[in-house]
């Protein structure tokens, strides 16, 4: 194996500093892809992360760190836009245990409305919270979405710190979020997450005052569209079409993704005064258990329109 010297402002002791306490490494191959030959010595990228032994004294930064994740037994998973040939090859080429334990295709998790470094982190049976992410910069906004703790960034090798966002969520918030799209009330979140509804409905409100919104069913349907809300679970609960619904209450759903009552009301042409009845009329019609649940499900079964757009305590 290379000889680890420092490089690029990273020393080893710098990489050991992102690996500590972290139980996995989520790897976007694209980072991979990325990295230009003169820096490899004409190794190719993946067998020089899995160890292979190659000529070149110093690699990138980002072969550096996985080798160190190589050496402390940290499990690395690899996240790549389709699990292609190329793909299997590496991982039975492999020299050091625990590089790459597991491979997940992010195009396959998308369909399925899961963030493809969370099936990483399940693929390696680990929180993903426990887990260090290595994205690009096409990939960051997915990193950031799926709550990791600490995501780096890696253009052609070289690493810096993803920089803090308030956009995402904890996994707390993402726990509420989740169970409200399902059509609990703060009643039942409560005793779905063992805290109590006043601490649910306190973070929930955090959460509309974060995305700038002042109703939670336009904060879930938000969460949904920015997808910062994993959807897996929601689908999986919904029947496989939406139920049969009148042309004017779906509209009056989808609008509600995006829009206050009284604006939905005077979009539609229907009397602020009765705009209630046909929400609640619409929410019966479906099956869904509230007026949160009945967009959610319009959301994700019923045929998008041309909707515009709107503007804009731990739970324990």
């Amino acid at each position: 194996m290379s000889t680890l010297r420092p490089a690029d402002g990273l020393a080893a002791r710098d990489l050991d500093r992102h690996l500590i306490n972290r139980a996995g490494v989520l790897v976007d191959a694209a980072a991979l892809a990325q990295l230009p030959a003169t820096r490899l010595s004409g190794a190719d990228p993946f067998l020089l992360a899995t160890g292979a032994p190659v000529s070149a004294a110093v690699p990138a930064p980002l072969l550096r760190l996985l080798m160190r994740a190589g050496s402390m037994a940290v499990p690395c998973a690899l996240v790549t836009e389709q699990l292609g040939r190329h793909v299997t090859a590496m991982l039975a080429a492999q020299r050091i245990p625990n590089v790459w334990s597991a491979s997940v295709s992010a195009a396959e998790y998308r369909e399925q409305g899961t963030n493809p470094y969370r099936a990483a982190a399940r693929a390696l049976r680990l929180p993903v919270g426990s887990c260090l992410i290595i994205a690009t910069d096409l990939w960051l906004r997915e990193a950031r979405a799926s709550r990791a703790r600490r995501v780096l960034i890696s253009s052609s090798g070289s690493l810096s710190v993803a920089s803090k966002t308030t956009d995402g969520l904890s996994p707390r918030e993402h726990d509420v979020a989740l169970q409200l799209a399902l059509g609990h009330t703060y009643e039942g979140v409560a005793g779905q997450l063992g805290c109590s509804a006043s601490a649910a409905a306190n973070l929930m409100s955090r959460v509309m005052r974060r995305r700038g919104l002042a109703d939670r069913t336009r904060t879930i349907a938000d969460l949904i569209m920015s997808e910062l809300l994993d959807t897996a679970e929601l689908r999986a609960a919904l029947p496989d079409r939406l139920p049969e619904l009148a042309q004017r209450d779906q509209e009056v759903l989808t609008l509600l993704a995006t829009h206050e009552v009284r604006t939905v009301a005077r979009m539609t042409g229907i009397n602020q005064d009765t705009i209630g009845g046909v929400i609640t009329r619409a929410t019966t019609a479906i099956g869904a258990r509230t007026r949160t649940h009945a967009v959610v499900m319009v959301l994700l079964l019923g045929k998008p329109g041309p909707v515009a757009a709107s503007g804009g305590a731990p739970c324990s």
